[in-house]
């Protein structure tokens, strides 16, 4: 377990392999080494992958007060490039992470040689929002922490996709259990998500991008992740058909090939 010092946080970060550079960001309460399968394949390709907790989330410091945003937690993960000496990398990010990825795209752009968004959204008033009873069932006061994330997983994920993979959902579980993220921090982040947005700024990035997104997502709806690749100039989309909202876990091959595809071209 590693621990970088970013003005008066600690993030909790993990690296994997050697060579060039990537940053992999997670999302909306869920710690860093949801990215181990994929870390661990790009650093068999040859990459040095970087994975970390978001502030307020697993092994990095709870942030309780002042309120903050995606805007901080971009210059948690830029803190983090400088701490490893880093000055240009590639990105990837899901979810919130695409959102503090399209963040660091928008003010820091020399520092990133390629991005790829997953499963995000520019934010504001342009949105497609999912329904707003969708996560209810995961919500209910009261549930043990396995039926939360399971109802949570189930909500989010393509229909079907957790009741036919019994073993993935086993996994996340265990997983989830260590560390748990507090509603307080959850809550805290979601407020941040919802004050933000790249929208009017992504015409102005200039890094070579990769979108992509499920077309059966129910949290973040297709039509946002066409909306970004369409404002950002030269972007690329692959809509995964069948897929939901957890990518890398719903289309593991074909996430990761797409990934080390384009992180490859010249």
């Amino acid at each position: 377990m590693q621990t970088a010092r970013i003005g008066d946080l600690d993030i909790h970060y993990q690296v994997f392999g050697e060579g060039e550079p990537v940053l992999l960001i997670m999302g909306l309460g869920t710690r860093g080494d949801s990215w181990t399968p994929m870390a661990q394949a790009l650093a068999g390709s040859g990459y040095q992958a970087i994975q970390f907790d978001n502030r307020d989330i697993g092994w990095s410091s709870l942030v309780e007060h002042p309120q903050y945003e995606i805007a901080d937690m971009a210059e948690d993960a830029l803190g983090l490039l400088d701490h490893l000496g880093l000055d240009q990398v590639h990105l990837v990010g899901i979810s919130m992470g695409g959102m503090i990825a399209q963040q660091l795209l928008t003010t820091h752009p020399a520092r990133f040689r390629k991005a790829v968004l997953l499963a995000t959204w520019a934010g504001g008033r342009d949105v497609v929002a999912s329904p707003p009873e969708l996560l209810a069932p995961a919500l209910t006061p009261g549930l043990d922490h396995d039926t939360a994330q399971r109802r949570l997983l189930t909500a989010i994920a393509a229909p079907g996709f957790i009741d036919a993979h019994p073993e993935l959902l086993a996994m996340v579980l265990e997983a989830s259990r260590k560390r748990p993220a507090s509603p307080a921090a959850v809550a805290r982040q979601l407020a941040a998500v919802l004050r933000w947005s790249s929208w009017d700024k992504l015409p102005e990035v200039t890094t070579p991008t990769l979108v992509i997104h499920g077309d059966h997502d129910p949290l973040i709806p297709l039509a946002n992740g066409q909306r970004i690749a369409e404002r950002i100039p030269g972007a690329r989309l692959l809509v995964l058909p069948g897929v939901g909202h957890l990518v890398p876990m719903e289309a593991p091959r074909e996430t990761f090939t797409a990934i080390q595809r384009f992180l490859a071209e010249a």
